[in-house]
């Protein structure tokens, strides 16, 4: 606890700070320069002991307070991997005029020397650059051009820096062929249509961003290119494009490329202006209980989905986040597909009367008997429906495949052949899946 009260008072004293960081009895891990009391100078001389301490890995810059000479000695640390090996680099612009010493031009030029001075660093992966930070049009391009040579960077975050489209462009072009990005925050940037885009472009490209914030950033019509990439993209599983403009139009879209899509795992459309048409369609993506077909074509993935804010009403939303208990609750995906038909089975008499066509195809019989067999414990009504649809569907050029289908199904599954069928409370071996191989055999 002392040491964390001496760490805490030296993020607003200079000289104790400067103490710390030639102390090695204690450790810092962040050093923070943004508290108005540390002036130019102040700062100047903290980076000097800095540079031999290598317990940092934290560190926050006034970028309204950095001089040149300050630069020089930061890019010495970050182009030259000199000096602690520091895991956060922070750019911010916090205003006040008593210390704000250089011209706006001139902060604009140091800061992009520092950022550019990442081409070659070895430690640093996280860039954040804060919402008062100043963004000339050079510093997406500075940007850009780390992200082309940067193999260590794997997060950064231009949330509210006043990114146009244009400087969007820019960060997208370098974005698609980044190998190291995981997570982006683009939030609160006056992106619009153009710049999500080019975004989009990005991402059906890239294979390693995990999670994408778009938040608040102007966008309309121009979902539809990011619901096209959606589609394509198996690396993002965080979206979230709250704050926005997206109509019925684009969320019809969008719900049809969550079918196709297998990675994502939360999506946050909250505070946009779709209705109870585009909810309706994103509860299909997640269940759609037409025919066991569109059941297994659904979404089974997507564990967290924010639709408040939007025209809908309570129940809507209810409605719309239903079918999330399978996709949440599952441990993995095939467990997923197993309670989603399970549970159309058990819906009603028709469902479960109307598959015979289904099991015509040997493809298909491979494909479907897994999730219904798995499904099918303790349910009297399940092991007879697929006991009966083996003895007439299955050819018998295609039964080879399916018994080692139905074989592997009750090994995996979680039906297991321990137990014994609630109807019959026969042995194991004439219960369930074995009966059902031995109908086979027959």
């Amino acid at each position: 606890m002392a040491d964390e009260a001496i760490t805490e008072e030296a993020s607003s004293s200079p000289d104790l700070l400067m103490e710390l960081l030639s102390s090695e009895e204690l450790t810092l891990d962040t050093v923070d320069l943004r508290p108005s009391t540390f002036t130019t100078s102040d700062i100047r001389n903290v980076l000097l002991p800095l540079m031999t301490n290598l317990s940092i890995r934290v560190l926050y810059l006034p970028m309204d307070r950095i001089d040149l000479v300050c630069a020089k000695t930061i890019t010495m640390m970050t182009m030259k991997n000199v000096g602690p090996p520091f895991e956060e680099l922070h750019l911010s612009n916090l205003p006040s005029e008593e210390h704000n010493i250089e011209s706006s031009e001139s902060s604009r030029k140091i800061t992009s020397m520092i950022i550019s001075s990442l081409k070659q660093n070895k430690h640093i992966k996280k860039l954040h650059i804060t919402p008062q930070a100043v963004l000339h049009q050079s510093i997406p391009s500075s940007i850009a051009s780390i992200l082309y040579d940067n193999t260590v960077l794997t997060s950064l975050n231009l949330r509210g820096c006043g990114i146009s489209h244009a400087g969007a462009t820019k960060i997208s072009c370098a974005l698609a062929s980044n190998a190291s990005i995981t997570v982006l925050d683009l939030s609160n940037n006056q992106l619009g249509n153009a710049g999500i885009c080019s975004v989009a472009l990005a991402l059906e490209l890239n294979s390693t961003i995990q999670k994408l914030k778009l938040s608040g950033t102007n966008i309309s019509q121009g979902g539809e290119a990011m619901v096209e990439a959606l589609a394509l993209n198996k690396s993002l599983e965080v979206l979230d494009m709250s704050r926005n403009l997206l109509d019925d139009v684009v969320v019809t879209k969008l719900a049809r490329s969550l079918k196709l899509n297998t990675s994502l795992r939360q999506l946050s459309l909250r505070s946009n202006s779709f209705s109870t048409i585009g909810a309706l369609c994103l509860s299909l993506a997640l269940y759609d209980p037409k025919n066991l077909q569109t059941v297994l074509d659904c979404n089974h993935t997507i564990q967290f989905l924010d639709i408040d804010s939007n025209q809908l009403s309570s129940e809507c939303i209810m409605h719309t986040n239903k079918p999330l208990r399978w996709n949440a609750l599952s441990g993995t995906e095939n467990e997923t597909i197993r309670k989603k038909v399970s549970a159309f089975l058990l819906e009603s008499e028709s469902n479960y009367l109307s598959f015979r066509d289904y099991f015509e195809d040997t493809t298909t019989v491979q494909h479907l008997l897994p999730n219904v067999l798995g499904s099918i414990k303790n349910s009297t009504v399940m092991y007879y429906l697929v006991k009966n649809l083996a003895v007439h569907s299955i050819t018998a050029t295609s039964r080879p495949d399916a018994l080692s289908v139905a074989k592997k199904s009750s090994s995996d599954s979680m039906f297991s052949t321990d137990d014994k069928c609630n109807e019959c409370a026969k042995d194991d071996n004439t219960c369930a899946v074995p009966e059902f191989v031995n109908v086979n055999n027959n």
